[in-house]
């Protein structure tokens, strides 16, 4: 791909396009060993994460807040063996796509239980606490309410995906004092007991680590937010 004036570029195959658009087309690998691979996509409206997980031994896949743009996850999928789409919460721009990438591939739709509601989902399986099983792997779900009652993390080795519980800089937004109480004993008890290298990779925009958070953590609560 060629860099050309005016923010276009050569894309393959030889077309102009703009460079947003080409960007919004494009997948990016966060993390790979010899066990899992995480690749990502950002959604429209609201820069959502997209996220595949896959055991790099048997192929075998799930998606991770199948946000919206059906047809881009589809494609992000595409050369795996997609088990499950796993939601880490119920707002509306966690699960846009949900129903139709389900439809599509004939796999099941997992959410916490206290956000099926929430989501307007139908059909759906509960996603509880405990671990799931992927190919060779294990994933572990970790239920850390206060973003929403029904919110999930998702970890596998050092890797944890952290939906709307927490961002570079600070936890998720919160209804009120009590669900802001929540989430901090969910960050407190759940998410900061790990390693500091840990990857972090949220629901919107860059990822970080357990580390990079952590000295944060008492200004967290004493700003309230």
């Amino acid at each position: 791909m060629r860099l050309l004036p005016s923010g276009l570029v050569l894309a393959p195959g030889g077309r102009l396009a703009s460079l947003a658009a080409v960007n919004e087309s494009i997948s990016e690998r966060l993390y790979a060993d010899d066990r899992v691979l995480v690749d990502k996509i950002v959604t429209k409206p609201l820069d959502n994460n997209v996220f595949l997980l896959s055991c790099a031994a048997s192929n075998k896949s799930v998606i991770i807040d199948a946000a919206a743009d059906a047809d881009r996850i589809l494609e992000l999928a595409a050369a795996t063996d997609v088990r499950a789409i796993l939601t880490t919460h119920g707002h509306w721009d966690h699960v846009g796509a949900a129903a139709a990438v389900s439809a599509t591939l004939g796999v099941p739709l997992y959410i916490g239980s206290e956000d099926t509601e929430l989501s307007g989902l139908t059909g759906t399986h509960p996603l509880e606490a405990g671990s799931i099983p992927l190919g060779d792997l294990e994933l572990e779900i970790i239920a850390t309410p206060g973003h929403t009652p029904g919110s999930r993390c998702i970890g596998i080795g050092p890797v944890v995906l952290t939906g709307d519980t927490l961002f570079p800089g600070g936890p998720g937004a919160t209804a009120d004092a009590a669900a802001f109480a929540q989430i901090m004993e969910s960050l407190d008890t759940r998410l900061f007991t790990r390693p500091d290298d840990t990857m972090v990779l949220p629901g919107h925009g860059l990822h970080t680590t357990i580390g990079a958070e952590r000295g944060s953590v008492e200004d967290w609560r004493r700003r309230g937010w």
